[in-house]
């Protein structure tokens, strides 16, 4: 099966930007400051490209040179403790559209050695996430 992130990169005609990839390091790192676990496409997605911006749509990633507000660690943090409602802590924040929805794994639920993607915005209470 074809990784998805691979069939956006070949099929996007617009500008494509990614990072160099994560380290193990950097992934253990930020797998213990956010007490989660990455597993399946999204931790692929670390390994391979760290972090990437499609067109207009920046995807939070890891990486030595990245901007605060890029850096996945810090805007799950940030989610976690600056918003109301917060982030629940078993949700990593990847993407957000700009309209306060975010696009999250969520570690506390594996099928097929993936995390589900929910989608919610801090604009509700409590956090409306979907799946």
């Amino acid at each position: 099966m074809e990784d998805v992130i691979d069939v956006i990169l070949r099929d996007f005609s617009g500008e494509i930007e990614h990072g160099q990839g994560a380290t193990a390091e950097e992934i253990a790192d930020c797998e213990s400051d956010l007490g989660v676990r990455f597993i399946g496409s999204f931790a692929q997605y670390l390994r391979r490209y760290g972090w990437l911006t499609v067109g207009s749509s920046e995807l939070y990633g890891l990486g030595a040179s990245l901007e605060s507000w890029r850096r996945l660690k810090d805007m799950t943090l940030s989610e976690r403790t600056e918003m109301h409602p917060p982030l629940p802590p078993h949700l990593v924040t990847f993407y957000n559209d700009g309209f306060g929805n975010q696009h999250c794994p969520d570690t506390s639920v594996v099928i097929d050695n993936e995390h589900r993607i929910v989608f919610g915005t801090t604009k509700q209470a409590p956090l409306g996430f979907r799946k």
